[in-house]
């Protein structure tokens, strides 16, 4: 019985994991996220009171061993450590029954501690003690029965219910959206060897990794948009020129553009190639943002694409038996960075974008026997060298047996060609994956300027074209604005577990070949970045700096 713990944080992961060192892990890693995670609320059994706590580990214990019900209520976003400005937030424990309190003030804790009707529940989080960027006052409420955590935009509504105001607790962010965005690190000389032999075959220039998107935007070179003179592609080109993403000094720009926007994290391709025993490829803009000298600033994490076909003569598959080898990488080299992206409940975070190509997968489908062997090795290697859980989604929906926990999703084109029908069908788009989501947002697709270089060029007849290249002809700003309106109201009204629940993925960064970029360019500036500084309500960085000095 619940009411018999004394120290409930020490008893409800005590349920969970039986053994000290199982505990310390969970809170090791919970503890390693800096970001503000979501205060969850549970009833009590009995409904005897009300429980809150920002740790899911402790939360599921709650429920699976105690029969605790969960709220889907949305009480606000905390941080799991002291920052500038803070004040803790005391949790305390009615001592006759399953009920408890919240308090922010040192001195009411002692005084209901030395009553002897209350016993000690540890600091819970941290909230700030004045109003900062982004929120919004928190308080206690009692009806002479119990004690509840209301927003401030519930409180009339709970006094109308009969409840009283206690007091203010602190503020806290109403909020929070963990923004990222996919980055696509081929630009530079070891990138797409077959892109850059087709941009020689048809420009004449040899080693240019941007050919096709300098043509269409007519940026150093003589203009040449092919069959679409007249429209505008001088979007074309990033903000701080077409860039060597191998230097560092590339990353340390990007970060500033992107963390000044709120963005949180990258999240890099990561391919294989298994010749020669096999090895990490197309790895140099990743090295080069592990180099950049404010690579601290923001998180990362690898996005690993085991395709099923080649780049060329490259093969991007991973045999079975590189499958061990390569999970050691990605967990020693990548998972074991201070500043790897990590989920709310502390667990390191590995999105696979495609799994087709591990083992004896194919085009049609992954094979469910040796992706289940990926994912148990990393697994136990991250069990060996960080003694922690890691948490593996993958692109679409989760095959059984596979070892998945959850989806995501990347880059996004709508059969009807339609980015306003995209737009519109994000969240019924999202529905399609229950449980654990990982949410994205496409801000545009359009290959066309592969034309030619690795796509073949049909002719003029506009149906051939539409057949032959993928793009949105009716993408835009406002439509863009309206997705990311619609993610973050999904979002708000979302019962999924709390795990990424917050989270929104971009795609992308600087998928130029495709379209699909938020990264500041010549003819827009920061317009993307701020439309989801905007609507997402991110309030981390002081605002996009289109071309860092």
């Amino acid at each position: 019985m619940i009411g018999r713990c004394l120290l409930l944080v020490v008893c409800l992961l005590a349920a969970l994991a039986g053994s000290p060192d199982a505990r310390a892990a969970v809170a090791n890693s919970e503890g390693k996220v800096v970001d503000p995670v979501p205060l969850l609320e549970f009833r009590t059994a009995g409904q005897a009171g009300w429980f809150w706590t920002l740790s899911q580990a402790e939360g599921n214990a709650a429920e699976g061993q105690y029969g605790m019900a969960r709220q889907h209520t949305r009480l606000g976003f905390l941080r799991r450590q002291a920052f500038p400005g803070s004040q803790p937030l005391y949790r305390l424990r009615v001592a006759d029954r399953s009920a408890y309190l919240l308090t922010a003030s040192a001195s009411e804790r002692q005084s209901l501690l030395d009553s002897g009707r209350f016993t000690e529940g540890g600091v819970l989080g941290h909230l700030a003690a004045g109003k900062q960027a982004g929120t919004e006052l928190l308080y206690r409420m009692s009806n002479g029965a119990e004690w509840r955590v209301v927003p401030a935009a519930k409180q009339a509504e709970f006094a109308g219910r009969g409840y009283r105001t206690d007091g203010p607790l602190g503020y806290v962010w109403p909020a929070f959206h963990r923004t990222g965005a996919v980055y696509f690190g081929t630009f530079d000389a070891k990138g797409n060897q077959a892109m850059m032999a087709g941009t020689q075959r048809v420009y004449g220039r040899a080693g240019d990794w941007w050919g096709g998107l300098r043509d269409f935007a007519g940026a150093g070179v003589p203009r040449n948009a092919w069959h679409w003179p007249r429209e505008d592609f001088t979007d074309r080109e990033p903000a701080i020129g077409f860039y060597d993403d191998a230097q560092p000094e590339t990353l340390r720009k990007q970060i500033i553009q992107a963390t000044g926007a709120g963005l949180r994290y990258f999240s890099f391709y990561w391919y294989w190639n298994p010749a020669d025993g096999g090895a990490e490829n197309y790895i140099e803009g990743l090295r080069a943002f592990l180099k950049a000298s404010n690579r601290t600033d923001i998180d990362f994490n690898v996005l690993p694409c085991l395709h099923p076909w080649k780049d060329g003569p490259v093969s991007l598959a991973l045999p079975a038996e590189q499958i061990t080898k390569a999970a050691n990488l990605i967990v020693d080299t990548y998972l074991t960075q201070p500043n790897y992206l990590r989920a709310n409940d502390g667990r390191p975070i590995l999105s696979v974008c495609d799994a087709r190509g591990i083992g004896r997968g194919t085009a049609d489908g992954m094979h469910v026997e040796d992706t289940r062997r990926f994912t148990d090795a990393v697994r136990a290697r991250a069990r060996e060298k960080l003694g922690e859980e890691v948490l593996i989604t993958v692109n679409g929906g989760v095959p059984a047996g596979t070892g998945f926990e959850g989806s995501d999703c990347l880059g996004q084109f709508d059969s009807s060609r339609s980015y306003q029908r995209y737009a519109d069908n994000q969240r019924a788009f999202f529905r399609n994956f229950p449980g654990t989501l990982l949410r994205c947002a496409t801000s545009d697709f359009d290959e066309r300027p592969r034309i030619a270089i690795s796509i073949p060029d049909p002719g003029p007849d506009p149906e051939l074209l539409r057949q032959r290249f993928r793009w949105y002809p009716d993408a835009d700003l406002p439509g863009f604005e309206r997705l990311l309106a619609a993610v973050r109201q999904d979002i708000a009204e979302s019962t999924r577990p709390s795990t990424v629940d917050n989270f929104v993925s971009l795609y992308a960064w600087n998928e130029w070949h495709e379209g699909g970029y938020v990264e500041p360019n010549k003819r827009d500036g920061c317009a993307y970045l701020d439309a989801v500084r905007r609507q997402l309500g991110l309030t981390t960085g002081a605002g996009c700096v289109a071309a860092p000095a």
